[in-house]
């Protein structure tokens, strides 16, 4: 069991009574609150190890985790006046984390170590944030479980490690009488993750939308894919000294194909690129006010083409996608 004391800027101070009258009716920056609870989180877990041969083995494992406790906005109604109504943060979250997962494990052989992984996780509550039940909390918080947003439903890792090693151990190319890949290794790590899960919205605004369109957290992004690679060999620096001077040389590619993984989509159109509203009524509409507005500099309709041509920009968000190929070159010495 995990016991978890709230956030220090949940608690309330002496300060929060003081301006209690006037920070009430700001629904939007709840309350905090002296007499939370601390968040609990139990785990449960059990798991079966099989030998396959003298270099390999396979891992079973299934867990269980209730998350209690955990806070969330709560209206207060028919408080005695000037008050009336008003938001704070209590303990009446509630979460809970279900999951399996299949392991397989080849130590070195052969220069080659591996390890592959599937988890399958399926993360419900009653909230995914704090926040999540804002404008909600009016006629009572939710207590029906849906997918948290962080929920992962499927995850595939994947890790391969083919190493030389030094002296006797080497067993790699040799060249001039040098054995030229001593101490050197290249390391791929691979991972496939299904998309979280989204509340769907119904009509377009600008970057976002409105009303809900199906369930809570009932649409989901799409997967995510990336490899990364690290190269790296290692040398032995004569120093005069009994131990030597070790130095490594690597260079690491985080995202190794460049690929787009996306992060956010927007909630109508559920693509990272564009938020529909353009396309939609009110974005029509929009175009035509700006049209009948606009200053007309050089001929007409200029200024719908300079408003599509802004907005173009501002949808395509770089903060809708994870980042792309990156390359590092590092050097450790060890002493």
């Amino acid at each position: 069991m995990l016991v978890q004391r709230p956030p220090s800027n949940s608690i309330a101070t002496p300060l929060t009574w003081f301006y209690f009258e006037d920070d009430s009716y700001n629904a939007n920056n709840p309350l905090n609150n002296s007499n939370l609870k601390p968040e609990r989180t139990i785990d449960y877990e059990v798991g079966f190890q099989q030998k396959l041969s003298n270099s390999s083995a396979l891992k079973i494992n299934a867990y269980y985790k209730e998350l209690r406790d955990m806070l969330q906005q709560q209206t207060y109604l028919y408080v005695p006046a000037p008050i009336n109504s008003y938001v704070t943060i209590g303990n009446s979250d509630f979460g809970t984390v279900k999951g399996f997962s299949l392991q397989y494990d080849l130590r070195r052989s052969v220069n080659t170590t591996i390890q592959a992984n599937y988890t399958l996780q399926f993360a419900d509550g009653t909230g995914s944030d704090v926040n999540s039940q804002r404008g909600l909390t009016t006629r009572g918080n939710l207590r029906t479980l849906f997918p948290l947003s962080r929920d992962e439903r499927h995850a595939f890792k994947f890790t391969f490690d083919y190493r030389y090693g030094s002296g006797r151990n080497y067993n790699g190319p040799v060249l001039f009488n040098k054995n030229i890949l001593s101490d050197f290794g290249v390391n791929i790590q691979s991972f496939m993750v299904s998309g979280r899960p989204y509340t769907r919205e119904i009509r377009p605004q600008p970057f976002g939308g409105s009303g809900f369109f199906g369930s809570i957290n009932g649409a989901r992004q799409p997967w995510t894919f990336s490899i990364d690679m690290r190269v790296d060999k290692s040398f032995q620096i004569p120093t005069g000294r009994t131990k030597p001077l070790s130095a490594n040389l690597s260079l690491r590619v985080l995202n190794l194909l460049n690929a787009k993984n996306i992060r956010n989509v927007y909630s109508v159109s559920g693509s990272p690129y564009d938020s529909g509203f353009l396309l939609s009524s009110d974005g029509l509409s929009t175009l035509e006010n700006v049209n009948s507005t606009g200053e007309v500099v050089v001929e007409e309709g200029r200024d719908e083409f300079a408003y599509r041509d802004a907005y173009s920009w501002l949808v395509a968000s770089p903060n809708n996608f994870y980042l792309p190929r990156r390359i590092y070159l590092g050097l450790r010495f060890d002493f």
